[in-house]
């Protein structure tokens, strides 16, 4: 599956391709070199999958390329900062 990504000037998107109301999703707002991610969403057709933590990996990439800091709004995503250490450098000092 591969993974998609738009984004403007104050927020983005990562999707699973092509872009559709069926699609798996993942949101973010931008402020500054932050990226506030407040949303994942996987219809019941992707689940258990490892379609969100595609979304994820796309994610990180591209924080890491941007020099992006993250914060997880995203219980989800929360969740899978918490699992990876080796993605701490990537949160945000005002991250919980």
């Amino acid at each position: 599956m591969s993974i998609g990504h738009q984004e403007d000037e104050l927020q983005g998107t990562f999707y699973t391709e092509p872009l559709s109301v069926d699609s798996a999703v993942m949101t973010y707002i931008k402020q500054g070199q932050i990226i506030y991610v407040n949303s994942t969403r996987v219809p019941e057709q992707f689940r258990g999958q490892g379609v969100a933590m595609q979304l994820m990996e796309a994610m990180v990439a591209f924080a890491q390329e941007q020099q992006f800091k993250v914060v997880p709004e995203c219980s989800y995503v929360e969740v899978m900062f918490k699992r990876q250490p080796h993605w701490q450098h990537l949160l945000a000092e005002t991250s919980k």
